[in-house]
């Protein structure tokens, strides 16, 4: 059977099954709609994993007193481990000034479950505290959106002083700039100096709760 011939009797199926058609019609083009949907989320999620792990190059390490493994007291070289040395602010500023073909050095000690308060008005008791000096942001990619970083001067007086998290910094301070204000953690007072970006992570971190 010829094109010709065929054309009119497919309008006219068309024409005789109008609901069936326009519902086979939006299923096509949903079907299609959530494929292009899905990976084009693909594609941003690749991308901003790869952009988040990048910091991790081979170039980069860390120098801690506890394996990043089993380090639990059924270890056998429990005792070992327990007896090693802290890893001190001493030992950052050195590796800084005796490895020159480190970028960056940056000294961070971290703690969860802290809660933060601001006149009466607190955050749930899920925030990250992170001991660090100047360096923590650039080495993690945890940028200052508003005020100040952390100074080499802070941590060489121990100036108690914050660079707090978009989503603290919203909780406690929705409607007054943050910069100035104090606030308590479990029960020491830290003037806040800065507010990193908010930073949204594929792998599930929550780097505005720090």
């Amino acid at each position: 059977m010829k094109i010709r011939e065929t054309l009119p009797m497919a309008l006219e199926a068309i024409r005789a099954n109008k609901l069936r058609s326009v519902l086979t019609l939006v299923g096509i083009v949903a079907g299609v709609a959530s494929i292009i949907a899905v990976m084009t989320g693909i594609s941003v999620i690749q991308s901003t994993m790869e952009s988040e792990l990048s910091v991790l190059g081979t170039q980069t390490f860390q120098v801690q007193k506890w394996p990043a493994g089993n380090f639990g007291p059924g270890n056998r070289d429990w005792r070992k481990i327990q007896a090693r040395p802290a890893v001190t602010v001493e030992d950052a500023v050195a590796i800084r000034e005796k490895v020159k073909s480190v970028d960056l050095v940056g000294a961070e000690l971290w703690r969860f479950g802290a809660q933060a308060g601001y006149k009466g008005e607190k955050t749930e008791p899920n925030l990250w505290v992170v001991g660090g000096d100047g360096q923590y942001a650039p080495n993690n990619t945890h940028l200052v959106g508003l005020g100040r970083n952390l100074s080499d001067e802070d941590v060489r007086v121990l100036r108690r002083v914050a660079v707090v998290g978009y989503a603290v910094a919203d909780r406690l301070f929705p409607f007054i700039d943050p910069i100035g204000q104090e606030i308590k953690v479990d029960g020491h007072k830290y003037a806040v100096v800065g507010v990193f970006e908010e930073k949204k992570s594929a792998t599930g971190g929550n780097f505005d709760n720090y």
